[in-house]
């Protein structure tokens, strides 16, 4: 499974895959079973996390240790002999190497489920809310993946804007002395928008999201009015 289909399946959980994209990924998951499974496994994180404290990511060590317990579990060759021995240890060698292949699937299921705790771990939800007396019900929502330095905007009623204008994205960085410019878009109508967007410096840390009505092509360092805000 690629890097985008992966990508396209953890935003169907969190519901943010719309339009003619989330018909075509529900089209391929009908005759997909190892998306299918995929998107059942994320479902069920999801669920299970929805409900704790944000887990930390899975250490090097320990994702090296369940991988080698996983390994250590050897098929062992037993000699031509082996037909001369007694009914009742072959049936006990049976049982033993049945409970080795069940400890593998086991221990192998126990590292994807840590991987995914991992993978939903790097992931910062971020909800924006308005500034604007004329759209107070304007909102927006904001994935951001700190791995890929990547991230995903959605829009929703935001005014639409002047030709000369543009809406402005910046993540906040303790870090970094100015919010960074998370990119420029423009919105033609009041529905709901989405913006695959990537900042222009490395965010090491991102502690807040805003949107403001800037120029044209955008500014360095916020001038305009604050529009969304959220972390």
């Amino acid at each position: 499974m690629n890097e985008e289909l992966q990508e396209q399946a953890s935003l169907y959980v969190l519901g943010l895959l719309e339009g003619d994209a989330a018909t075509a990924f529900e089209r391929q998951l009908q005759s997909d079973d190892a998306l299918r499974d995929f998107v059942d496994s994320l479902d069920e994180t999801a669920a299970v996390l929805a409900h704790q404290a944000p887990p930390h990511p899975l250490p090097p060590e320990l994702r090296a240790r369940v991988l080698a317990q996983v390994s250590s579990s050897k098929t062992v060759a037993f000699p031509a002999r082996q037909r001369w021995l007694p009914w009742a240890i072959a049936a006990g060698l049976a049982v033993t190497c049945a409970y080795l292949v069940a400890e593998r699937a086991g221990l192998n299921k126990r590292l994807a489920r840590l991987e995914q705790r991992d993978f939903f771990s790097q992931i910062q939800i971020a909800s924006l809310s308005s500034k604007l007396e004329n759209a107070p019900n304007a909102n927006a929502v904001v994935v951001w993946d700190e791995k890929k330095q990547k991230g995903l905007l959605k829009v929703t009623q935001l005014p639409r804007n002047t030709e000369d204008r543009d809406y402005q994205l910046w993540v906040v960085d303790p870090r970094h002395k100015d919010p960074i410019d998370g990119g420029v878009f423009h919105v033609v109508n009041d529905g709901a928008l989405r913006i695959p967007f990537q900042p222009k410096e490395r965010v090491r840390e991102a502690q807040g999201f805003a949107i403001s009505l800037e120029r044209k092509g955008g500014v360095p360092k916020a001038e305009g009015p604050i529009v969304l805000l959220g972390k």
